[in-house]
């Protein structure tokens, strides 16, 4: 006895219509990758991550529904069969046109592209099976032949996604090949005969150079340009708005190689494949709509595939008319700017370049202080804690995001350059010495740096807050009193949201005491503490007390001898002390930064990228090329 928990009405409606709402919701899926597929590197925030996540994913199991779907195409009336089964097998090369990605993803994440063997053994799979089904429904009607170039299309598609997988994190050596010399001897004859009356084009030209020589997402990547060519990497002569417009365009191109088809589509292969392919789905729109033009009022499933067919022309159409909008073309041109009408191009699209959004070019912020006072219980607060998912989902919600401001990029280039004339070309393991050496006070504020770096930059985060409370109001008109903040709040959201970043593994605890310490605190002075201001007065004039033998035995290894308090409030002190102690916070939050960002994988700089992009990793792409990986020696 056949036991089915589908009621009839709704079996029937899923023989019915089952196979083209799922095409329908394929054809959705395609759409809403190929609109917000790269825009999550500009758009900070979950809701743009979790819908490219969830559509992502949800693209591979329908394709799996979509075809067993087809490999059971159910027998039905003589007349009606073989129309039946053409219409249906149509569907299967065009499945391919739809699971082949569009241009703006291939991969969500960098785990993706170290599966891609297993990916490509799907994806041939899945080839094979849809090959099977044309064999299968062939009739050598008409209708048939149809089925050749919508299957070439979707080879096409498909072998730019394995193209993008294979490219994207290649672990060869690094060995020069003779076309990267090529490359690497004219590239410095782009640069002498760039026009100098388009703007803009000069930047993308550099940032490519930079990226291609420095290839940052591999790993061990041995390469040394050419030692001609080394000053036309060097970005020191450039002002700070424009050193960070090259990181954008260095780091948007690394996006792309790890993420999207861009560094395969704008090559002459590339190109011409996808020209093939636009015009074999065009074909087989303009043949269908020939065959069955007299008789769609009959055939409500031809009329169907038409509506499908124009929709991934359509796509297809939008995403060939958007090649010009990147930074590949504009190298493409500037590399065959002899050709005509490319620098016509070059003068309509350079002046609109500083418009293109390539990151979020925003700050994260964090702050320690008013997430203690303002700590409220979340509902179903028990079951979450029990969970051990509260404490997270709290420190979601404080956070907040400010606009990067001219200001601070100004300040973190000027650091920078500061700090490399101390250290040269040497690697990058200090996280203060350098900046506070140049003021001459290193005796005095060493001990706050030596400390562990989650523990420094803890301490830091507190004595910055204690002092900004205090000079706030009578220096309002100091820059560097806000650039300080929002640097020591960045750093704090790393520390709490993002510890990985950091290379520590005991972030989350020293988090966690800091917090319970400073609740403790202010929950004593409970009536009286309703803002940070307060709160910083109440550290500034109050003696912490010391911890109890109880307090003591409930600590960690790793906090146990620690008084995170009594440590902010005695670097706070001596850095009241000092009339420069604004300039000498920004430095020293600079250099934090600093070292976060160079002692930081390379991973997760790549997986910082596709959530809107970050400071440490801006940071940490302009540190890459101060090393000695260049020097040559006599």
């Amino acid at each position: 006895m056949h036991i089915s928990f589908i009621p009839g009405e709704l079996q029937d409606l899923w023989d019915l219509w089952g196979l083209e709402i799922l095409v329908i919701l394929s054809f959705t899926i395609q759409v809403i990758l190929t609109v917000y597929g790269s825009r999550r590197k500009d758009i900070p925030g979950m809701w743009v991550r979790l819908t490219v996540w969830f559509t992502y994913l949800l693209s591979a199991s329908l394709a799996k529904l979509i075809i067993g779907k087809l490999t059971v195409i159910p027998e039905s009336d003589p007349t009606d069969r073989n129309i039946r089964r053409e219409l249906k097998a149509l569907f299967a090369p065009l499945l391919l046109v739809q699971i082949g990605n569009p241009d703006a993803i291939t991969a969500y994440s960098i785990e993706d592209n170290r599966l891609g063997f297993r990916q490509l053994l799907t994806l041939v799979i899945q080839v094979a099976v849809v090959i099977w089904i044309i064999v299968r429904s062939w009739t050598h009607s008409m209708l048939s032949f149809l089925y050749l170039p919508l299957l070439v299309s979707g080879l096409i598609k498909q072998g730019e996604v394995v193209w993008a997988l294979k490219s994207a994190l290649s672990k060869t050596s690094g060995i020069i090949t003779l076309q990267e010399i090529d490359q690497e001897a004219n590239m410095p004859d782009l640069f002498r005969f760039l026009p100098l009356d388009i703007p803009n084009i000069e930047l993308i030209l550099k940032a490519y150079y930079r990226f291609t020589s420095l290839k940052p997402h591999r790993e061990n990547w041995l390469y040394q340009p050419l030692y001609e060519s080394l000053t036309w990497m060097s970005i020191d002569e450039y002002a700070p708005e424009e050193i960070f417009k090259i990181t954008d365009a260095e780091l948007s191109f690394m996006y792309d190689v790890l993420y999207t088809k861009a560094p395969i589509i704008y090559t002459k292969a590339g190109c011409v494949l996808r020209v093939v392919s636009f015009f074999n789905l065009v074909i087989t729109l303009c043949g269908f709509s020939v065959i069955f033009e007299p008789t769609f009022a009959s055939h409500w499933r031809a009329c169907f595939i038409v509506g499908v067919l124009t929709g991934a022309v359509v796509m297809e159409a939008y995403q060939i008319l958007q090649l010009p909008f990147s930074d590949w073309a504009i190298v493409q041109m500037i590399k065959h700017q002899n050709l005509p009408l490319v620098v016509p191009c070059l003068r309509i699209l350079g002046p609109r370049v500083a418009s293109w959004k390539r990151w979020s070019n925003t700050l994260p912020q964090f702050n320690l202080l008013s997430f203690c006072i303002h700590d409220k219980p979340l509902k179903c607060g028990k079951i979450l804690k029990y969970r051990g998912i509260d404490m997270g989902l709290k420190k979601n919600r404080s956070r907040t995001r400010v606009r990067f401001p001219q200001e601070l990029k100004a300040l973190v280039v000027q650091e920078m350059k500061d700090i490399d004339r101390e250290r040269g070309l040497k690697p990058f393991n200090h996280r203060g010495e350098w900046s506070l050496g140049r003021y001459e006070c290193l005796n005095d504020f060493k001990w706050s740096i030596k400390r562990d770096f989650d523990k420094s930059i803890t301490i830091w985060h507190i004595a910055t807050d204690i002092c900004y409370y205090s000079d706030v109001q009578s220096n309002a008109a100091n820059t560097k009193i806000q650039m300080a903040k929002s640097l020591s709040d960045y750093m704090m959201y790393l520390l709490a949201l993002r510890p990985h970043m950091l290379s520590m593994t005991t972030a989350k605890i020293i988090f966690r005491h800091a917090f319970d310490k400073l609740k403790a605190l202010l929950v004593q002075k409970e009536e009286s503490v309703k803002d940070e201001k307060e709160a910083c007065r109440i550290l500034r004039v109050e003696r912490v007390p010391q911890y109890s033998n109880m307090e003591r035995k409930s600590e960690t290894v790793v906090t146990s001898k620690w008084h995170v308090l009594r440590d902010a409030q005695r670097l706070a002190r001596k850095l009241m002390a000092r009339e420069d102690r604004w300039q000498i916070m920004c430095s020293v939050w600079v250099e934090i930064l600093c070292y976060a960002a160079a002692n930081c994988t390379v991973d997760y700089h790549s997986e910082q990228i596709r959530r809107g992009g970050g400071l440490i990793t801006h940071v940490w792409i302009l540190l890459a090329h101060k090393t000695d990986k260049y020097h040559i020696s006599d």
